[in-house]
């Protein structure tokens, strides 16, 4: 298995450049490593998509309790690493390409997927995205992220970390913090720590009758975070405010709250009634 000093001597043998503009910060903590595949619940029955998985010390571990790993890995520089790194397997695809622009159509036919993978914070907010609507066929995912996205998606309501991002995530998703993880652990050392989060979809029975809306409305919410419900959503859509203060009355909701103060639910209501005003 990695570790700090095996992952620079793999960087110094391969005179290989940490590219900062790909996010890259190699995990050599071993605990940590372990840790991962043991939260991911893997079997001989699982396939694995793993993002990013640069020098290949998460995808051993991974390798190692699943039937298959399929990596896509952006940086066409490090698949030589990871491929001498995972040489003993036989049952890892890597694929050299941007995970955001690849077709994952392929990946219709695999069975028990779970997705895995340690985050750069530039792309966090995409590969969630892209998790949640665009892979319909994966209902779990074991993220790295950093500690205060962590603290954002699993945001409960009249909270500081609680926003639209919050509510986006966890309209379609569940979302626990499952393990911290320092600064370092990781080659070179990030800025701020990390936690591993698992994310895990679930039918939702309660939902809006304009999907697309409910979104606008929520992210119109939080637009500017000081400023009271109404008038961002006035400011928004244009409704007098005091048509909104009459909406929030029947819903129950005070006319000062903020955005923050509202429950996925209250969206819910809240987007059903407005889209009959509009």
């Amino acid at each position: 298995m990695q570790n700090r000093s095996k992952v620079l001597k793999i960087i110094d043998n391969h005179n290989f450049r940490v590219k900062k503009f790909y996010g890259q910060n190699f995990l050599t903590d071993s605990f940590i490593i372990t840790k991962i595949a043991e939260i991911a619940c893997l079997d001989k029955n699982t396939t694995v998509l793993e993002i990013g998985p640069g020098t290949g010390a998460l995808t051993e571990e991974l390798l190692k309790r699943s039937k298959k790993v399929i990596a896509y890995e952006i940086d066409n520089e490090v698949i030589p690493i990871l491929k001498e790194n995972t040489d003993n397997y036989s049952n890892l695809e890597i694929i050299n390409e941007d995970i955001l622009k690849a077709d994952l159509s392929r990946l219709k036919d695999e069975d028990n997927l779970v997705t895995v993978a340690n985050l750069p914070y530039y792309i966090t907010s995409p590969i969630i995205d892209l998790f949640l609507n665009k892979m319909p066929n994966i209902k779990r995912a074991i993220y790295m992220v950093q500690k205060e996205v962590a603290d954002r998606l699993s945001a409960s309501e009249g909270t500081k970390d609680y926003n639209s991002f919050s509510i986006l995530v966890q309209y379609y998703a569940t979302c626990k913090k499952q393990l911290f993880v320092s600064r370092k652990s990781f080659v070179p050392e990030p800025n701020v720590d990390s936690v591993v989060i698992e994310l895990e979809k679930y039918d939702r029975t309660f939902k809006p009758k304009n999907e697309t809306l409910f979104k606008r409305v929520v992210e119109s919410s939080f637009k500017e975070r000081r400023k009271t419900l109404i008038n961002n959503l006035s400011n928004s859509f244009k409704i007098p405010k005091d048509t909104l203060k009459d909406v929030l009355c029947n819903l129950g909701i005070k006319e000062d709250a903020r955005g923050e103060t509202l429950t996925i639910d209250d969206y819910i209501h809240l987007t059903d009634i407005m889209e009959e005003m509009l």
